[in-house]
């Protein structure tokens, strides 16, 4: 943090705290006895005396309490007179700010309310002498959207919009970064909508929604298919984050929250990953440097506590009962206390900020990990983010800290083979099909079945007949094999045993099955197979759609490996952090506060 930067958040600290103020006492600059309205101009002697007052509850020199008074009031009358002038003629008058990067001198950005988003890219590319591709603006934490109208869009005359710099390369390489920016988020949302539409149960690209122990959720489609959209866009927004592309990640993110506010409420309330985009989303207005933004994300991380507090237990019980340790997420719980007591300090709310700064210094040094210890287990073989990790969960002992990665590295094993079995499960259910009251057939009882002799379709129609009544099933196939049969005849099914006569013959499985679903019977389909030389030739109608369902698997493929490209890691990965730039703040913001660092 520069000191420019510095001098910005020390100007901004002491605005709010004057602006809170003032607003407790209910005290109005823009009016009498503060304001003249005929001669159109501020009373100085009732600004000093007010001065004067607040000198004394504030401390803070009289220099910046007048200062301080003249700038709000002078932002309170820019703002009258900009909703004065957007009644008459629909003109916007919006506050710039920008971000780490970015510099104009021109602060207001007068444009009609009917342009479009894009027309205001370009508006605000012209102030900051900057080619309009390379910058991204957002507006109450939502990124503008190019071909809509600023009013569709909700902004407000005397609304602040932020600048954000998405790229520094040059104007003539710009459109095609651009280019490929707005085509890498497209696909994302493309891709994650393909994959969330698939079957689980079918498709072998299909993704899934885990719980903290890393185990399938079982969701209605259209919130399943909303969640992954909006968690792919959020692993996106975390790449950039680990790549420090801070804008990229920010746009990411804000469009993930987007996507979020498709799912229900309280379908958002039961997983983290809500709360950690808003960590997130904060987290990447501070490393802008967008000081504008850090007060406003109080709503935010208000919601975050609430819902880490619901996820892991107000004292991180919950954790410690799924995962057996509660160290990885305490990271998080660090960042979380370090960004409240930086919002706290930027609302003049400096008491609060020193404790929740002194808990994050004692939390920083419990979480502080022995770089020989992690130098070690790097050397057996473990990566550095879970030997930071076991360390972390142990407390600093080596030894507990193997066990606990070879636990974890055990436990997701297990459940991707429990995962693999429960799939494969539901695809011989799916064969097996249903009973006529509705219920699927039992497969323990068709292994039964199997293995007293029966054949498997025989044995699926006499438990379908049965409702799975084991005993029923035994008695229909014993004494009315016939009834069973025809059963097994009308279900339009190729039996296994006429694809064996012609597989004697010397034709494939596979063409066997293909004759004899376009036959009927053994002898057509032998007579077909030995004037077609062993083929089966497929028709117009078949060679497209054949075509059109290997296209489809290619396609889904190709989307779950650029999709995998974000989220094939470890549930955990989220939580390795060295946390060397929240120490950072840390420092700073002490340093701002004159806390001693003992």
């Amino acid at each position: 943090m520069d000191s420019e930067s510095m001098a910005e958040i020390m100007e901004e600290t002491t605005l709010t705290k004057i602006r809170l103020k003032l607003n407790e006492q209910k005290v109005k600059l823009w009016e009498p006895p503060y304001y003249d309205k005929e001669q159109k101009s501020g009373n100085e002697e009732n600004m000093q005396e007010l001065a004067l007052t607040l000198k004394a509850e504030l401390s803070l020199p009289m220099g910046h309490l007048i200062q301080g008074l003249l700038t709000l009031q002078q932002n309170a009358l820019e703002k009258l007179e900009a909703r004065k002038r957007y009644e008459e003629s629909g003109v916007l008058y919006l506050r710039l700010k920008c971000s780490k990067g970015l510099k104009s001198r021109i602060r207001i950005v007068e444009i009609d309310s009917q342009q479009t988003g894009k027309d205001l890219q370009n508006k605000i590319g012209g102030l900051v002498d900057k080619n309009p591709g390379m910058l991204k603006i957002i507006c109450n934490g939502r990124v503008v959207q190019d071909s809509v109208t600023l009013k569709d869009q909700g902004l407000k005359t005397s609304s602040t919009v932020m600048a954000v710099l998405v790229s520094s390369v040059s104007q003539l390489q710009q459109q095609v970064v651009d280019e490929q920016r707005r085509i890498l988020l497209d696909q994302t949302k493309k891709d994650a909508e393909r994959l969330g539409n698939l079957d689980a149960d079918k498709d072998d690209f299909a993704l899934q929604i885990a719980d903290q122990t890393g185990r399938a959720l079982n969701l209605p489609k259209e919130e399943h298919k909303a969640l992954i959209i909006a968690m792919s866009l959020h692993e996106k927004g975390r790449e950039a984050l680990a790549k420090n592309d801070y804008p990229s990640a920010l746009v990411f993110n804000l469009e993930a929250e987007q996507e979020f506010s498709n799912c229900r409420s309280e379908l958002v309330e039961k997983v983290d990953n809500f709360a950690i985009l808003n960590l997130d989303i904060v987290w990447c207005y501070l490393m802008l440097q967008a000081v504008n933004e850090i007060p406003n994300a109080g709503a935010r991380l208000e919601n975050c506590e609430r819902m880490f507090k619901e996820s892991y237990g107000s004292n991180l019980e919950r954790l410690h009962t799924i995962k057996g340790s509660t160290g990885q997420e305490a990271a998080l719980l660090m960042r979380l206390h370090l960004l409240q007591g930086i919002v706290a300090f930027h609302l003049g709310r400096e008491r609060e900020a020193t404790l929740l700064l002194q808990k994050t210094r004692v939390e920083s040094e419990l979480l502080e990990v022995n770089e020989q210890l992690l130098f070690q287990l790097v050397d057996m073989g473990y990566s550095v983010g879970e030997s930071r990790l076991g360390l972390r969960a142990a407390q600093g002992n080596l030894e507990a800290a193997v066990n606990h990665i070879n636990n974890r590295r055990e436990e997701r094993e297990d459940i991707r083979k429990k995962e693999a079995e429960e799939r494969e499960l539901r695809k011989k259910r799916e064969s097996a099909g249903k009973c006529a009251d509705g219920s699927w057939v039992n497969l323990g009882y068709l292994d039964t079945l199997i293995r007293m002799g029966f054949p498997r379709k025989v044995a699926i129609a006499a438990l379908k007949q049965s409702n799975n009544g084991l005993n029923l099933a035994v008695q229909l196939l014993q004494e009315e094999p016939d009834l069973i049969q025809l059963a097994v005849d009308e279900s339009d099914e190729v039996k296994e045993e006429d694809i064996a006569r012609l597989v004697s013959l010397g034709y494939s499985p596979e063409v066997s099955r293909k004759a004899l679903e376009k036959e009927g019977n053994v002898e057509d389909a032998a007579d077909y197979l030995f004037e077609n030389k062993g083929n089966v030739p497929e028709n117009e109608g078949e060679r497209e759609q054949k075509r059109r369902r290997t296209q489809e698997k290619a396609e889904d493929k190709a989307s779950y490996e650029r999709i995998k490209t974000a989220v094939d890691h470890s549930e955990e990965d989220h939580l390795d952090t060295d946390l060397k730039l929240e120490k950072d703040f840390l420092d700073k913001y002490c340093q701002l506060l004159n806390i001693n660092k003992q």
